[in-house]
């Protein structure tokens, strides 16, 4: 079910840098942090809260911070549930939150890229860091939030979603790399007419090639996918 407005969301990480540095991501956005634990070193854990979560964000540091994610995914079932990971070292990830989770991502993501995940995320859709997804297709099988109807991304490198997924990436013409960085840049299909002096008819054609080469299935998993892809805007 998708989620709009207001989102309370908790925080587990046991590293103040990681903490203070997701709470800086989030201030101003409707992600309202209501809930954070600090660790068995810093804190008692996590504090009572009057906004039950609807989004748990994990940064799996140590034993207590995966023992406070799979406590609070037995208290809140109905929350989203992100798991921030590192690709270079994917097997100190827990599979059973993994494979529950919403979304594994690699903690070196972006602000901008974040928040459009987490959009992402909050409308139903799952979505892979493709370094760390393509280690959970090794792992044994059991059951995946991204699997049967639900509706999955992959964001990171290209080389790695192509050993992911078994295929290459589809190259964009450079028009569609102009279109692209648009895209990223959250410019409307008017705007990017009059930039490239082009007609709207002809921007459409170009988002549309661009979606289906990229497979993804709309222009904010496309920004994700450009953003991760190191294509900005100029």
């Amino acid at each position: 079910m998708s989620i709009v407005g207001d989102v309370p969301t908790a925080l587990v990480a046991s590293s103040s840098f990681v903490r203070e540095g997701l709470t800086s991501f989030l201030n101003g956005t409707r992600f309202r942090v209501v809930a954070v634990d600090a660790g068995a070193s810093e804190a008692d854990g996590l504090a009572p809260t009057r906004s039950a979560p609807a989004l748990i964000l994990a940064a799996l540091d140590d034993a207590h911070s995966i023992e406070a994610a799979r406590t609070l995914r037995e208290r809140y079932p109905d929350a989203k549930l992100v798991v921030f990971g590192r690709a270079e070292a994917p097997a100190t990830l827990p599979k059973d939150l993994c494979f529950g989770a919403q979304a594994v991502l690699d903690r070196d993501i972006g602000r901008e890229t974040l928040i459009k995940a987490l959009d992402v995320v909050m409308s139903g859709v799952t979505v892979q860091s493709s370094g760390l997804f393509s280690w959970l297709l090794d792992r044994p099988k059991a059951p995946f939030a991204g699997t049967g109807e639900r509706q999955q991304i992959l964001v990171g490198s290209p080389a790695d979603a192509a050993e992911a997924d078994g295929a290459p990436c589809h190259p964009l013409s450079s028009r569609e790399l102009n279109v692209l960085r648009c895209l990223a840049d959250g410019a409307s299909n008017k705007v990017i007419a009059l930039k490239f002096d082009l007609a709207e008819a002809t921007v459409k054609i170009h988002v549309k090639n661009i979606l289906r080469k990229l497979k993804t299935q709309n222009r904010t998993q496309a920004a994700i996918w450009a953003r991760e892809h190191g294509i900005y805007p100029r």
